[in-house]
């Protein structure tokens, strides 16, 4: 593109053409690669969603260096491109990383913690899954020893080493980072051999009385895990309930039980109520 100045035809280039020239010319213009990805994982995560002119901005690079950013960290399963940016929340085929959904509807799952842990008593064998909502769960019912937990989640297995009285059984199999949780058969046959008074679990969506979650590996081990319990306690917000994933778990009436938060469409567990399940309603921190 270029434009008159003095008669004479000048050149202009694009302002990102500039920032492009810098990179090639001096690479260490901006922030070197990791430290960008770094710095992008954390934006996305504690906002949910980034755009990529304010990447571009804040990091001092050109958006195709952005881009190419995003692709890295989509592929790693941290985040997923939309347009303009990208996000962290889940979709049908995506289930967000485990430090987002750390941050999500926290006070709601403490709620629902609370609620459910009157269903593990001392002696239990208990199973918990790789849900956030479940390691809410842990300080609550650690204390009730003699336990013994069995887990595939290594932020549980981390929290529960060394506490006395307590047996941790842990789980092994592929180790998915993204989910800081093992997965694959090694850990589905691990559960076949194993026997358990309660499950306390969770999954991505619930639209009308089926569960699904984003991703297949993650659907069998769960499925592996409510085979071997007596007792199957599920745990779901509201941000999960009237959504869809992209592989079917089960059927609500697969668990025993339900606890939701005071969100929890009233209707939808009037349904699951009538069809046989449990369901118990979290009161809130103030109620």
């Amino acid at each position: 593109m270029g434009e008159l100045y003095d008669g004479k035809k000048v050149q202009m280039n694009d302002p990102g053409d500039d920032v492009a020239d810098r990179e090639r010319q001096f690479p260490e213009t901006g922030r070197n690669k990791s430290t960008r990805l770094a710095f992008i994982t954390e934006a996305v995560n504690r906002d949910g969603f980034v755009t990529v002119d304010v990447l571009a901005d804040e990091l001092d690079i050109s958006r195709m260096t952005v881009h190419r950013d995003l692709d890295v960290l989509q592929q790693s399963g941290v985040l997923r491109k939309v347009r303009g940016g990208a996000s962290a929340q889940r979709s049908a085929q995506f289930e967000s990383d485990l430090p987002y959904r750390m941050r999500v509807a926290v006070t709601e799952k403490k709620a629902i913690a609370r609620a459910a842990a009157g269903l593990a008593t001392e002696g239990d064998v208990v199973i918990i899954d790789d849900s956030t909502t479940s390691l809410e769960l842990l300080p609550l019912i650690v204390g009730r020893a003699p336990m013994t937990i069995i887990t595939n989640f290594m932020s549980a297995m981390e929290r529960l080493a060394g506490k006395p009285d307590t047996t941790l059984i842990g789980l092994g199999g592929e180790y998915v980072p993204r989910y800081r949780a093992f997965l694959g058969v090694g850990c589905e046959q691990a559960l076949s051999e194993l026997y358990a008074d309660v499950l306390f679990a969770s999954t991505s969506a619930l639209r009308g009385l089926e569960l699904y979650h984003q991703d297949q590996r993650v659907v069998a081990v769960k499925r592996a895990m409510m085979a071997a319990a007596q007792r199957r306690v599920l745990l779901m917000d509201h941000t999960k309930l009237g959504q869809g994933a992209l592989h079917r778990l089960g059927s609500v009436t697969d668990f025993t039980h339900v606890v939701v938060d005071q969100k929890a469409d009233l209707s939808l567990m009037s349904t699951i109520a009538e069809a046989g399940v449990e369901v118990i309603v979290a009161p809130s921190s103030n109620g």
